[in-house]
C-alpha cells in the first residue's frame, strides 16, 4: 500500500544518489585546539542526576565528521573536508561579533539577486567598517572602536587559501552546507537570506560559521562532557570544515536513533512538526531503519573499525515507499547529555533495557504536540542579544532589571553633558 509523501519544493533528492569518495584538501599543516558538541534542548539540570555511560575523549573524536565518514562511505552523500584549519581562522571564529574577511570577492553573497541591501546589511556588521576616532564628538552616537579592537580583527581579513578551496567544492557541488567536526550552524539559518543553510559563497559559509553558538561549542567544548579521567589523555584535534553538498531535505523524513551496547534503544523524530503520513508507515520505517542499522553497523567494515558501543545517529530517508528504500547516514553524535534526546526524554533513555527482546519504540510528534511546536520559532534564543536570554532565564525580576540598565544607557546617550568635548577625549586618550 502506497502512501503520499510530501516532497520539498525544488527538491535535490535526486543528487543523493550520485556518491564519490571524500576530498581531504590540506589548508595548512598546522594543528589547532581541540572542539565540541552543541548543547541543545535538554537542560543541565535534567541530566545532573542521571549515570550516563562513561564517555571519553576518543569516544567524542570517533564522532567527528572525517573519522566516520569513510567507514560508512556506502551511506553518506557527497562532502569535502577541508583539514586542518588554520589556526587564524579559528581565531576569526571564536572573535566577538559578527563580521566578514574584507578580501572576499566584492558582491559576492549568494544566489538571491533580490536582496539589493545585502551587501550594505553585512557591512554593518564589520566592525572595521564603522571606526571612529575617539576625539570625533560630532559622531558620539555612533558605535566607536580603539585602534586596538580595530588590530584584534587585523588578522582575519583574509584566508585566501581557504577562499579558493571553498570556491572548487562549490564549483563542483553548485551549492553547499557547512559545518565543522561535530556541529552545522543550524541556529544560525536565520541570518541567511533564504532562512537555511545553502551557501553559494565562501562568505555564505563564514557568515553562518561566526553566527552560530552550535559552532562556538564546536570549538569550544568538545570535551566538556567527558568522564575528568579521560580529559587529559587524548589528543586535541584537528579542526575541519565540512561541506556536504545541498541537499534540500523533507525534515518528515529524518530519524534519530539512540545506540547502546551496540542496540537500538530507542528512534525519534526530529522535526518538531506532526506529519498525519508517517503513523500509517511507522512499522515500515521500524523496519527499514533496523535493516539499516544491521547492515551498516553491525557488518564489516564497522565491526572492526567502528568501535562505539553508546552512540546516536541521524539518518534520512527520502523515498520510504521504493523498494529498495535507501537510508542515508547523515551523522553520529555522543550518547551523552549535549545530544538532543528530542521526544525522548534522557531519563527515559536510560531506563531502557538494551537487551531486551521487545522492539525499540520509534517515537513520532503527535498532533497536539505538533500544533504546540508553532508557537516557538526553533533556535529564537540565538537571535536576540545573550543579555536578554539571560535575563528571560530569571523570569520578570531579571527582565525588570534589564529594562532598567537599558533605559539607563539610553539615558546617558541623550544626556549632552554625559558626552565628553575634545580636549577631555585627548586627555583620556593620553591616559590609556
Amino acid at each position: 500500500m502506497s502512501h503520499d509523501i510530501p516532497t520539498p519544493p525544488d527538491s535535490d533528492q535526486e543528487e543523493l544518489d550520485d556518491i564519490v569518495d571524500f576530498t581531504h584538501l590540506s589548508v595548512t599543516d598546522s594543528p589547532s585546539p581541540s572542539s565540541p558538541i552543541p548543547t541543545t534542548t535538554t537542560t543541565t539540570t535534567e541530566t545532573d542526576e542521571l549515570e550516563f555511560p562513561p564517555l571519553s575523549q576518543e569516544d567524542v573524536l570517533s564522532c567527528q565528521f572525517s573519522s566516520w565518514q569513510k567507514i560508512f562511505r556506502r551511506h553518506v552523500p557527497k562532502a569535502t573536508v577541508l583539514k586542518p584549519l588554520e589556526d587564524g581562522f579559528i581565531e576569526y571564529l571564536n572573535s566577538d561579533g559578527i563580521f566578514l574577511p574584507s578580501e572576499s570577492e566584492e558582491g559576492e553573497w549568494s544566489s538571491d539577486d533580490e536582496f539589493n541591501d545585502r551587501n550594505t546589511r553585512i557591512k554593518e556588521l564589520n566592525p572595521t567598517t564603522t571606526t571612529t576616532t575617539a576625539t570625533t564628538t560630532t559622531e558620539t552616537e555612533q558605535l566607536k572602536w580603539s585602534d586596538d579592537e580595530a588590530d584584534e580583527n587585523d588578522f582575519v581579513m583574509a584566508f585566501p587559501e581557504l577562499d579558493q578551496k571553498i570556491r572548487e567544492v562549490i564549483d563542483d557541488y553548485g551549492s553547499v552546507m557547512p559545518k565543522l567536526n561535530w556541529s552545522s550552524p543550524r541556529d544560525a539559518a536565520w541570518i541567511s537570506t533564504t532562512n537555511t543553510l545553502k551557501c553559494v559563497t565562501p562568505n555564505d559559509v563564514y557568515l553562518l560559521l561566526k553566527a552560530s553558538n552550535f559552532i562556538t561549542h564546536d570549538l569550544l567544548h568538545a570535551f566538556d562532557a567527558c568522564s575528568s579521567s579521560s580529559s587529559s589523555s587524548s589528543p586535541r584535534p584537528d579542526f575541519e570544515l565540512v561541506l556536504k553538498k545541498w541537499i534540500n531535505i523533507n525534515p518528515s523524513l529524518e530519524f534519530r536513533i539512540f545506540v547502546r551496547s551496540r542496540r537500538i534503544l530507542a528512534i525519534s523524530q526530529r522535526s518538531s512538526a506532526h506529519f498525519a503520513f508517517l503513523s500509517p508507515i511507522r512499522a515500515h520505517l521500524l523496519s527499514l531503519i533496523t535493516e539499516f542499522f544491521n547492515s551498516a553497523f553491525l557488518s564489516p567494515p564497522a565491526t572492526s573499525e567502528f568501535s562505539l558501543q553508546n552512540f546516536v545517529f541521524d539518518v534520512y530517508i527520502p523515498k520510504p515507499d521504493e523498494q529498495p528504500a535507501k537510508v542515508w547516514l547523515v551523522d553520529i553524535n555522543p550518547f551523552s547529555p549535549t545530544t538532543d534526546s528530542l521526544t525522548f526524554s534522557w531519563s527515559e533513555l536510560l531506563s531502557l533495557d538494551p537487551s531486551s527482546s521487545l522492539p525499540p519504540e520509534l517515537r513520532l510528534v503527535s498532533a497536539e504536540d505538533g500544533v504546540h511546536s508553532f508557537s516557538t520559532k526553533p533556535f529564537s534564543e540565538s537571535m536576540v542579544p545573550r543579555d536578554v536570554v539571560d535575563a528571560s532565564l530569571t523570569g520578570g525580576v531579571g527582565i525588570a532589571e534589564f529594562a532598567k540598565q537599558w533605559r539607563d544607557m539610553l539615558d546617558k546617550q541623550a544626556d549632552p553633558d554625559s558626552i565628553p568635548d575634545d580636549d577631555e577625549g585627548n586627555e583620556a586618550d593620553d591616559e590609556m
